[in-house]
């Protein structure tokens, strides 16, 4: 077997080149020489002829060079990895890290105004309000080749757009700033590819007080899987104590469980997404389902479609059900 340089040439190729042009180098030398030593002009400028009709018809082969190593293919999740990782080289450059869309219309069949009614109590809240979310992430410190600490925040809010009788107030805004640690395992588990382990501390408030005032602190462990298109991430939490005083919402967990999963899944250029989660209590069993879906609208942005039903679409609405939809477009999407 040849030995190959570290670009993938053959050494062996490159030696035989190299010896064949020397070789021929010297024998093309040799050969000037009798032509030059020849005393009749006629005959010398025959020997030259020949020497440069047999340097005509002499063709070197074209030595074959290894093809570029393909750029490693892997599924949908792995391509936005990459994405990302170019843009970890500008210094100005920040990353999306979940969905960023907004959604100027959106329904809800039971919008839950008791919060806002409880303070003002002429406060009319409509069905119909947008709703959007910006997320972004940036790496804090690149630990080693497969270690990162990543900084994140996410903010989702309930805009009361239409609203005029109430000066198109936001009904709710929720902040999300979290602190992770990424491990990449490159692991195999039944089939899909463990992309990446993840392990962070989250917390999540609406910013206001008193008795609209929700907020909680997580600890959060998840992973991210995939298999060509699809895509998989499973998280467990734990929700970190507080005093009991200081406490707005302390039936979270029995609303929002210990846990979710999201399944992704890009169909030409179309992604299909579901986020699932249960608190797993069969006496009092609550839950919550969102499904989503994507298209391409141009190269910069997408159409989507976003249903919700269930508790805990927003903090003030952590402990009542809603259903709702909504229609917009999407800048940045899971895949």
């Amino acid at each position: 077997m040849l030995r190959r340089t570290r670009k993938g040439f053959p050494v062996g190729r490159v030696f035989v080149l190299v010896s064949g042009l020397a070789w021929g180098a010297a024998v093309a030398a040799g050969s000037l020489r009798d032509c030059a030593g020849v005393a009749e002009a006629a005959a010398r400028l025959a020997c030259f002829d020949r020497l440069a009709a047999e340097a005509a018809a002499t063709r070197i082969d074209e030595v074959p060079v290894a093809a570029a190593k393909p750029a490693a293919t892997g599924g949908a999740l792995e391509s936005r990895f990459r994405k990302e990782s170019n843009l970890l080289e500008n210094p100005f450059g920040l990353t999306a890290y979940k969905p960023n869309y907004m959604l100027p219309v959106t329904y809800n069949s039971k919008i839950h105004k008791e919060p806002w009614t409880s303070i003002y109590p002429d406060a009319n809240m409509d069905d119909i309000e947008a709703k959007f979310q910006i997320s972004f992430k940036a790496q804090l410190w690149d630990i080693s080749e497969r270690f990162g600490l990543w900084a994140a925040y996410t903010q989702e809010s309930w805009w009361q757009v239409y609203n005029d009788e109430e000066s198109a107030p936001f009904r709710e805004t929720n902040y999300q700033p979290e602190i992770y640690l990424s491990y990449d395992t490159r692991a195999e588990l039944f089939g899909f590819r463990v992309a990446q382990l993840n392990l962070g501390f989250n917390h999540q408030s609406n910013g206001r007080s008193e008795l609209l005032s929700r907020s909680w602190n997580r600890i959060i462990a998840g992973a991210l899987l995939e298999r060509d298109n699809l895509a998989i991430s499973p998280r467990l939490w734990y929700r970190l104590p507080e005093d009991e005083e200081d406490d707005d919402n302390p039936d979270t967990e029995d609303y929002y469980g210990y846990g979710d999963l999201r399944i992704a899944y890009l169909w030409h250029d179309q992604t299909f997404s579901a986020l699932v989660r249960n608190n797993l209590q069969s006496d009092d069993n609550r839950g919550a389902l969102q499904l989503d879906w994507s298209f391409p609208l141009n190269r910069r942005f997408k159409g989507y479609v976003q249903y919700f039903y269930g508790y805990g679409e927003s903090l003030i609405d952590y402990d009542v059900k809603t259903n709702r939809l909504g229609v917009g477009v999407m800048l940045t999407d899971w895949l």
